[in-house]
């Protein structure tokens, strides 16, 4: 029997292991990682691998820092290469903050007008190679001007330059790594946002998706991260592929996918991704996989406008509009939207019940973590009782998402001096809302 209960403890955890290992492995290939291919290639590869990539650097923290729980940033690039490898069609950088459990998305149109780095043009220039005029090009270029030995490596330059951050690491995958990787999992279901019909022999590329839930294969996948004809040029194509990602990250990462497409994800991104994160890197980051809050996820697309420049056609970066993008993303500044609105995701929330039920609190408190929202504290509130929700905020634009989202009738009021503490934002539930609630049960 002992033995037996030790078998099964074992078993467990091994099954555990896997799920952490992986659970982190799937969400750096989304959302910028690949650690499993640290796992498994670098173990048998690393000095192979080597010679031919150069690494952008690395995160800082020890293994030892992970152990014990510091807190980390991580800024990861990641590429999707066209069918013949050389062009970065597909390019954003992952910022994670395991603090927050944040993940933040940022997405560069392929077609960008960018000045090629100093370092660059100074690599091209000593190696005999093409120099794009002016040393303008799309940013998308970049990796097939350094070519394949050096393109990942001024590829993650060049964004460093543009956003102004550094990058810990990258990850590339090809147009075949992409189907492989979506037919590991089983394929994913995705709301289509319109009717694609595209066909290109000469790339050898043909799209035909139907508006509507449907369910894509690694081939019907690549057609709709591919596809291009939208009224709003690049930014739609960025949009969608933004959308794919966050369906794909959901079916990635759930225990029956990583344990049933086990096998066939370990082959597919063996064969089909490149990436400098090393082993050491898979065993620090896996101290983090719990961190991390899929609910708790900002994705923003770097602004600018398409446009035609002589004759070539390039999405112009709005300079100042990406600089306060980058401060949402990778720093969480209170930065507005455009409608002059301010994440409250990350702030520190009190929830006060005002109503009439007990236990209202905490239940509001569990819709709000489910979502991604911070609730450092509930009370119960012994003020004048009204039936309208009170969303109490320290400074203009704060609070409307939680209205939006979970308190219509809300009323916002910027009153510094009524938080305590290190409180951002008091929200006082109403009796009128636990009414409608009550009503809207008794109708059910």
């Amino acid at each position: 029997m002992a033995k037996r209960k030790r078998k099964a403890r074992r078993k467990n955890f091994v099954l555990q292991f896997f799920k952490i290992v992986f659970s982190m492995v799937l969400i750096f290939i989304v959302f910028a990682g690949a650690s499993i291919f640290a796992y498994t290639k670098i173990a048998k590869n690393n000095n192979q691998n080597n010679e031919n990539q150069e690494s952008v650097g690395g995160s800082e923290i020890s293994l030892l820092d992970s152990l014990t729980g510091k807190n980390i940033t991580l800024n990861v690039a990641v590429m999707g290469v066209d069918v013949e490898g050389t062009r970065t069609d597909v390019l954003f950088v992952v910022h994670f903050d395991s603090k927050s459990g944040k993940l933040g998305l940022m997405s560069i149109p392929r077609d960008s007008r960018v000045k090629i780095t100093n370092e660059l043009n100074d690599y091209l220039t000593e190696n005999g190679k093409y120099i794009p005029s002016g040393g303008i090009c799309k940013i998308n270029e970049v990796h097939a001007y350094a070519g394949s030995e050096k393109g990942d490596y001024f590829t993650v330059l060049q964004l460093e330059e543009l956003l102004g951050i550094h990058i810990d690491n990258y990850v590339k995958v090809t147009t075949e790594g992409f189907r492989n990787i979506v037919d590991a999992i089983g394929g994913v279901d995705v709301e289509v946002p319109q009717a694609m019909h595209y066909e290109d022999p000469y790339q050898d590329l043909y799209i035909h998706l139907e508006e509507g839930m449907q369910h894509l294969d690694g081939d019907k996948a690549e057609q709709l991260v591919r596809f291009r004809k939208y009224p709003e040029g690049d930014v739609a194509r960025v949009r969608v592929q933004q959308l794919f990602l966050k369906e794909f990250a959901k079916k990635m990462l759930s225990t029956e996918s990583i344990l049933t497409n086990f096998p066939a994800i370990i082959n597919t991104v063996y064969k089909d991704v490149t990436t400098d994160f090393t082993l050491t890197d898979c065993l620090k980051y896996a101290n983090y996989v719990s961190d991390v809050n899929l609910d708790n996820v900002t994705m923003e697309t770097a602004p600018g406008l398409g446009q035609y420049v002589g004759k070539v056609s390039y999405y112009i970066l709005d300079e100042e509009a990406l600089s306060a993008s980058v401060r949402r993303v990778f720093y969480s500044d209170d930065i507005p939207d455009e409608n002059g609105h301010i994440s409250s995701k990350g702030k520190n929330i009190e929830v006060s019940n005002g109503s009439n039920i007990n236990g209202y609190a905490a239940e509001n408190q569990a819709m709000l973590e489910e979502k991604g929202y911070t609730v450092s504290s509930i009370s119960t509130y012994n003020d004048e009782q009204q039936p309208n929700t009170r969303i109490v905020v320290y400074k203009e634009g704060l609070g409307y998402d939680l209205k939006e989202e979970f308190y219509s009738d809300a009323e916002i009021i910027v009153d510094p001096d009524m938080l305590s503490g290190d409180t951002d934002i008091l929200v006082i539930l109403g009796t009128g809302e636990t009414d409608e609630n009550q009503s809207d049960e008794q109708t059910e």
